[in-house]
Formats: C-alpha cells, sequence, structure tokens
C-alpha cells in the first residue's frame, strides 16, 4: 500500500503540469501513455499465442493521435474521423502481406485493429476532452478543466472502491473476472465519486445536474471498463499488465477506466452540456 502511495505522488506533478498546460507537453504524455498501453495489450496477446504488428499498432496510434491534437486546431476537420478509421482498418490488413505468414493471419490482423480502437482510438478522447472548456471556468480557462473532472472522479471512485472493498467487502461483485472486486466497493466507488465530481464541478462551474449525470456515468462506466480490462488480463493468464509501476502494476491497468468513459464523457459534453 506504501509502495503505491508513493508511486502515485510521484507521478501526480506530471500528471497535473501536462493536463494544465496542454500543447505539446500534453501530446508527448498522451502519446506516451497509449503506447505503453498499446505494448501492454500486444503483450498480452503474446502470451495467447498470437502475433500483432506492434509497428502497425505504433504508427496508426500515433497519427490518430497527431489527426486530434490537429482537430482541436481546425473543429472542421473532425467529420473526416470516420475516415481514419477506416483507413486504420484498410493498413491492418493490407500489412498482413508484407509479413509473410499466412497462419493465423485474419486473428493476428485483427487482434493489431483491436489494440488500435481499444487504445489508440479510445486515447484520443482524452485530447478532445482536454480542449473542452466549460463556460464558468474562468480560473481554469484553456486548462483542462473537463479532464481534471474525469481524473479527479475516477481517481475518487478507484480508491474509494479499493479501500471499502478491503477492509470492508463481503459480496463478491464478479469473481470470475477479479475475485478482489466486491459489491461493497463498487457502491461505494459510485457514491464518493458522484461527491468528488459534485465539488470540482462546483469549482469550474458546472450545473448541478450535469455534475450529478456525469459522476454517475463515470462511476458506473469506470468501473465497468476496469472489469473489461481485468477480462482481457484473466483471458491471458495475469494479474498486472505488466509490472512498470512499482505498486501499480502497468500503465494500462491504471488508464483502464478512462477506456470506455472517455468517449462517453465526450459526447455527453459535446451533445448536451451547453
Amino acid at each position: 500500500m506504501l509502495k503505491r502511495v508513493i508511486t502515485g505522488l510521484m507521478f501526480l506533478p506530471i500528471i497535473i503540469a501536462c493536463t494544465y498546460y496542454g500543447g505539446w507537453s500534453f501530446f508527448i504524455f498522451v502519446t506516451a501513455l497509449a503506447f505503453f498501453s498499446l505494448n501492454e495489450f500486444y503483450s498480452l496477446m503474446n502470451r495467447k499465442g498470437y502475433s500483432p504488428s506492434y509497428l502497425i499498432g505504433f504508427l496508426v496510434t500515433l497519427f490518430f493521435m497527431w489527426f486530434t491534437t490537429y482537430t482541436v486546431r481546425h473543429p472542421h476537420w473532425e467529420p473526416y474521423a470516420t475516415g481514419i478509421l477506416t483507413t486504420a482498418i484498410i493498413v491492418t490488413f493490407a500489412g498482413g502481406i508484407f509479413l509473410r505468414k499466412a497462419q493465423d493471419s485474419t486473428i493476428n490482423a485483427s487482434i493489431t485493429l483491436l489494440g488500435i480502437l481499444y487504445v489508440g482510438w479510445m486515447f484520443s478522447y482524452l485530447t478532445l476532452i482536454r480542449e473542452m472548456n466549460p463556460p464558468g471556468a474562468l480560473f481554469w480557462k484553456s486548462h483542462g478543466a473537463y479532464l481534471f473532472f474525469l481524473i479527479i472522479s475516477i481517481w475518487a471512485c478507484d480508491t474509494s472502491a479499493y479501500l471499502v472493498g478491503t477492509y470492508f467487502g463481503k459480496v463478491k461483485l464478479s469473481p470470475y473476472i477479479s475475485p478482489k472486486k466486491t459489491v461493497e466497493g463498487a457502491a461505494a466507488g459510485l457514491v464518493i465519486g458522484i461527491v468528488a465530481a459534485s465539488i470540482f464541478g462546483k469549482l469550474i462551474g458546472m450545473s448541478m445536474m450535469h455534475v450529478v449525470i456525469l459522476g454517475s456515468i463515470i462511476g458506473i462506466v469506470g468501473q465497468i471498463s476496469d472489469l473489461v480490462e481485468s477480462l482481457i488480463k484473466r483471458d491471458a493468464g495475469v494479474k498486472d499488465s505488466s509490472s512498470i509501476i512499482p505498486g501499480h502494476g502497468g500503465i494500462l491497468d491504471r488508464m483502464d477506466s478512462f477506456i470506455l468513459t472517455a468517449p462517453i464523457m465526450y459526447y455527453y459534453i459535446s451533445w448536451f452540456v451547453p
């Protein structure tokens, strides 16, 4: 537990600085997270006996990150996102021709594409959220207010779910996927996540209705996203995606709650928050 806390405190200033100042520092930071996470995902697939193309995965993911950053500066580019996805599919399957390995080529290409979408495409929404600004966020204007909202809500949810589940949890949430997760921990995570979202949402001028709705979405979808990554690890027969972060496991383990949550939050804000 102590190692977990110390490691978290070491990374906290980097996360805050890159998110607050944005620009190239944020681009490099998020792209690095995506690369490490994609590498861990493909490594899990290697344990299953598959051979995804790391090169294609990294190149397409880098392009996703660059395209998203460019889209932020030129919003009229966003409708072309479907074209980028189509290109990713073409490149992934066409790339199999040059691998000179017919056996399992369809599976390997599919897993390569899955990694690109699960990590590269989903992580790109962090950049889009970073550039959105609540109308009442004077101090946070252009400094990632909504992304801080997402980070704080997920951290509060994950931490409270872990602590309550560890010390007070009785009923297993999904024992065949993640034996240590409990219903009590999940409930506590949802409640504390909404409380944290309400406090920070008030600071950045969000309406309480949207704060509660978004806090609930983050609390529920974030835990589902966590379970999805746990299912992938369980299928690969490992506890952590890697051991790169002492006390925490891998980068993918730390980012799992964001993967499904970020896109949903982005579209909720785009469609429903004035």
